[in-house]
């Protein structure tokens, strides 16, 4: 029995910026570097090899969108598929692994931003960027979802800053060196790689609010996904272009790094602000997702109603994104490697 009616708020431009912010999180940002290293000039080809998992993925996801839209899309297909008992652990995953992902991002964006606040502790940075992003959601999903479109265009466009900087320096990528730790590395980093891509049919949780759904969530999915890829690739790209072997294995951040090489410095505030957007951005997602998942349970008897008590003006769940918000914020108190968090995140939802 369904619980809750939702309305159709949410518009192909939310429901990509949704998708999008999802899925490229801050890690984007340091991750390019460790991989390089293993990659050399075909560390973008990595990135490629990489979305292919994502690729068949999203295939499914967008007949499965088109044919059957509905909020927790991920409880509800697998209940169709498989029966209660397997949808009822799909859905507990996808709720560890996001809330794994939410103390993730928040935590590896504290460290991020420690040359500006270092003298504020760790947790009380990642505490805040969870409570500034229960405070959207609190404003209802219309909010959210605004919120959501310009972090996404201002993180993009940060990236992209650093991209078409590199490109009209000449940032090119040279093919005649050997792979450095040669084909076992490239297949390691593409492994990291498509850890990258979590999270692209996250679009499915919310598609009972998505206008004209049969048609707009195979059309998220793929144009959300092709914006990923193509950034992903670029970012490879002119990284692997413009650092050395030996620059990537001393950088910390290879895409600031990068921007050095080519942008004056006052620009890399803009760009560490993007790593703040991309990180709020997946946070937002969690805030989105996790009360379907409450609202699946709830309708199968496995959770109490009042935990997904609805607010049909605000169009959000009150209590639900009160309590991610605190489990997040208790969490962030032990003070954890990024890393270990994003443990739980990929065991939840890969």
């Amino acid at each position: 029995m369904k619980l809750v009616k939702f309305e159709k708020k949410l518009g192909l431009t939310s429901a990509v910026a949704i998708t999008v912010g999802a899925v490229i999180g801050v890690a984007i940002f340091v991750i390019v570097g460790p991989m390089g290293t293993k990659t050399g000039a075909m560390l973008p080809f990595a990135f490629a090899f990489a979305a292919l998992p994502a690729i068949f993925g999203s295939l499914v996801a967008s007949a499965l969108g088109g044919t059957m839209p509905t909020d927790a899309g991920g409880f509800f297909y697998t209940k169709n598929l498989l029966g209660k008992k397997s949808a009822t652990i799909a859905s507990l995953l996808v709720i560890i692994g996001a809330i794994g992902a939410m103390v993730s991002v928040s935590t590896g964006v504290a460290d991020y931003l420690n040359s500006y606040f270092p003298t504020v502790p760790r947790p009380l940075i990642a505490s805040g960027l969870i409570l500034l992003t229960w405070l959207v959601n609190w404003l209802g999903v219309i909010a959210s979802a605004k919120f959501q479109v310009l972090a996404v265009v201002q993180f993009v466009s940060a990236i992209f800053i650093v991209i078409i900087a590199g490109i009209i320096g000449g940032a090119s990528p040279d093919f005649s060196q050997p792979l450095p730790k040669g084909l076992p590395g490239f297949l390691e980093a593409s492994v990291i790689a498509m850890l990258t891509y979590t999270g692209f049919n996250i679009i499915g949780e919310l598609g009972d609010e998505v206008n004209n759904p049969r048609k707009n969530l195979p059309l998220t999915i793929i144009f959300g996904l092709g914006i990923i890829i193509i950034t992903y690739f670029s970012v490879g790209w002119v990284v692997a272009g413009s650092l050395s072997l030996e620059e990537l294995n001393r950088s910390k951040v290879a895409v600031l790094d990068t921007a050095l090489k080519y942008l004056p410095p006052w620009t890399l505030h803009y760009i560490n602000l993007g790593a703040l957007s991309a990180a709020i951005t997946s946070v937002n997602a969690v805030f989105l997702a996790v009360p379907r998942e409450f609202l699946a349970l709830s309708e199968e008897k496995m959770m109490p109603t009042q935990i997904v008590r609805f607010n049909s003006k605000r169009q959000n769940f009150p209590l639900a994104i009160a309590i991610i918000s605190i489990i997040g914020c208790l969490l962030t108190l032990f003070n954890l490697d990024a890393e270990l968090w994003g443990f739980f995140c990929v065991a939840g939802l890969m």
